[in-house]
């Protein structure tokens, strides 16, 4: 479905897990196209993503990592990899 405003303001105040009686932390999520939305999150519990979708009526196809921490994936290629530093390691410890 395509995400409504409703959808964006549940995303902001953080998804209630009824089952785990837990909330997440407020995400922000930008509609970039209809079927397509850019999700920035703060903390990442096991498969929050596909379960934060699932709880307002949608389902995750398809998941793109842009950075974690301080790390990004900004000039590689899909597929390949770079090795980290001592500090790129320590900062996401």
């Amino acid at each position: 479905y395509a995400i409504s405003p409703e959808t964006e303001d549940r995303f902001r105040e953080g998804i209630w897990f009824e089952y785990e009686q837990l909330r997440t932390s407020p995400a922000s999520l930008e509609p970039l196209g209809e079927r397509e939305v850019r999700l920035t999150i703060y903390e990442g519990r096991y498969h929050q993503v596909k379960r934060m979708f699932h709880a307002v009526g949608n389902r995750v196809t398809s998941l793109h990592r842009e950075s974690m921490g301080g790390l990004t994936v900004d000039g590689l290629e899909p597929g390949s990899y770079r090795h980290l530093s001592a500090q790129e390691v320590s900062s996401i410890g």
